[in-house]
């Protein structure tokens, strides 16, 4: 298999980002919404979106976001990351974690939903330590 270059996403890699999220099981949206969202993404100075790209070909994505704390140490987050099923299994993932956090000069932070023990080991092996439990309430 050829390597994977890993880079900031561009306009250009909408419709693939698209694609490859209804993997993990995102709606897949429009041409033209996925354009205006990862436009959006693009032009804010608290998120970065990366890609790993092979022989032209998204195949996974990682969406890292900064928050902000007003009685905390601010942080990154990764708001989502998606491999392509095909690809899964090497390294693609890890390579677009290490990549992301070395992008950046503040810690990194991950929240995986409770059921999913095959993300909360992945994350492990990448170094990320377990802090806390949390619940989500929505209004």
């Amino acid at each position: 298999m050829n390597k994977a270059i890993f880079r900031l996403a561009v306009i250009d890699d909408a419709e693939e980002i698209n694609s490859v999220s209804t993997h993990l099981g995102y709606q897949k949206l429009s041409e033209n919404q996925a354009s205006e969202k990862l436009l959006s993404l693009l032009n804010s100075e608290a998120d970065q979106i990366f890609v790993a790209e092979l022989k032209g070909k998204i195949i996974g994505w990682i969406h890292l976001f900064y928050a902000r704390r007003l009685a905390s140490n601010d942080f990154y987050e990764i708001g989502g990351l998606v491999v392509n099923p095909e690809y899964r299994g090497q390294g693609i993932g890890k390579n677009l974690v290490k990549f992301a956090t070395s992008q950046v000069t503040k810690e990194v932070r991950v929240r995986c939903n409770e059921t999913r023990l095959e993300s909360h080991l992945f994350y492990k092996l990448q170094g990320f330590k377990s802090t806390k439990s949390q619940r989500v309430f929505v209004k």
